[in-house]
């Protein structure tokens, strides 16, 4: 009475796509083993998991499967899991999300597979409370791979698209991470936004979702470079943010970003440029005395599995 599931990274507000748009990522990812055992819920950790709590009502993992249990009308079920950490927490890639996501895929499979996506985006989404903030962008991409938009939000309804492949380069600094980071970068986000603003988010989230459809990597770049909400605010969290960025692009790559509620940094670009622009934003940061951690991967259609 066991199962093991693969959940990727992702990048959340992919772009411009505040709260909306996630997109699941080839790597890294999280294993998350859960059993059915007992009559309680206990939590074992391993891998990057420094701060993560074991206590299931502030773990996402162990949140997201009690609210699984109570909404099938299991409560009082003993589950044993068990988080192998490949994504790095709090690093703007879906941490949280992955760990939630894969328990409540690994319970619906161990009760027959019974519960629709979104219903389990929904549980999820509920796990997340753990961390903060509560939100579906990470935990949708996750759960179903490739491009996700949400629909609407109360009930959550999820949309997938199926992505081409898009080389993706991540430079995470790693500076010491506050906890409920995502919280605190989201709290100093406006409220309101002018008219002005407003128009030109709704024509990158749409160039965006036009771009995808058409398989157009330099029009996804010059999609996710547009964003009018999340990265004035997220930016300054982030020492030589807009240098970086700018070193980036006029080295060649189509778009670059914060990757969720930061500090992650991510760029679109062509696959044989990967390695050259993840050395550019590591001396980046190094320059400014901050020691980071380049990736090299992609887009990619494979969720929780």
């Amino acid at each position: 009475m066991s199962i093991t599931i693969r959940a990727p990274a992702t990048i959340a507000n992919f772009g411009p796509g505040f709260d909306v748009f996630g997109l699941a990522l080839e790597g890294p990812c999280d294993k998350v083993r859960v059993r059915l055992r007992g009559d309680e819920i206990r939590i074992k950790l391993s891998g990057m998991a420094d701060g993560v709590p074991v206590n299931p009502p502030d773990n996402t993992a162990g949140l997201a499967v009690i609210n699984f249990l109570k909404g099938i009308g299991e409560e009082g079920m003993g589950v044993d899991i068990a988080i192998k950490k490949g994504i790095r927490t709090g690093a703007g890639l879906g941490s949280s999300g992955a760990c939630a996501a894969a328990s409540v895929h690994a319970l619906n499979k161990l009760f027959g597979s019974a519960l629709t996506p979104n219903r389990l985006i929904e549980f999820a989404m509920g796990g997340e409370a753990a961390s903060g903030v509560t939100h579906a962008d990470n935990v949708s991409a996750c759960s179903l791979g490739g491009f996700t938009i949400i629909k609407n939000f109360d009930p959550i309804a999820v949309e997938k698209v199926e992505v081409p492949l898009i080389p993706i380069v991540i430079c995470t600094p790693l500076v010491h991470l506050q906890q409920r980071k995502t919280a605190a970068t989201r709290r100093v986000i406006p409220a309101s936004f002018s008219l002005m603003d407003a128009r030109e988010q709704i024509s990158a989230c749409s160039s965006l979702v036009r771009a995808m459809l058409d398989e157009d990597l330099i029009g996804i770049g010059r999609a996710v470079n547009r964003d009018h909400i999340s990265e004035p605010v997220r930016s300054m969290f982030i020492p030589g943010y807009w240098e970086i960025k700018g070193a980036v692009l006029k080295a060649g790559a189509y778009g670059c970003n914060i990757s969720g509620g930061a500090p992650s940094i991510f760029a679109i670009v062509e696959k044989e440029e990967q390695g050259e622009i993840a050395e550019l934003m590591v001396e980046g940061f190094k320059q400014r005395g901050i020691e980071s951690e380049p990736i090299l991967t992609k887009a990619s259609n494979r969720g929780c599995e």
